[in-house]
C-alpha cells in the first residue's frame, strides 16, 4: 500500500510539473492507449450498416449511398 501511495504521488508530481503542451500530449497518449474502435458500439453499429450497404450495392450492382 505504501508503495502504490508513494507511485501515486510520483505520477501527481510529475503531471503537475508539466505544462499545457506536455500534459495534452499525456492524455491523448492515454486516451489512445485505452480507446478502442473495436469496443465502440457506435462504430461497431455504424461499420455493420456500412458492410450491409455495399453488400447491398455489390449484389445490385450499383455505387453504394453512404450515410452517417
Amino acid at each position: 500500500m505504501n508503495n502504490t501511495l508513494t507511485k501515486k504521488q510520483a505520477l501527481l508530481q510529475s503531471l503537475d510539473s508539466m505544462n499545457a503542451s506536455e500534459m495534452d500530449k499525456v492524455l491523448g497518449y492515454v486516451r489512445d492507449t485505452i480507446y478502442k474502435e473495436a469496443n465502440d458500439s457506435n462504430y461497431l453499429n455504424f461499420k455493420s450498416k456500412a458492410l450491409k450497404e455495399i453488400r447491398t450495392a455489390l449484389k445490385q450492382g450499383r455505387e453504394p449511398k453512404f450515410s452517417a
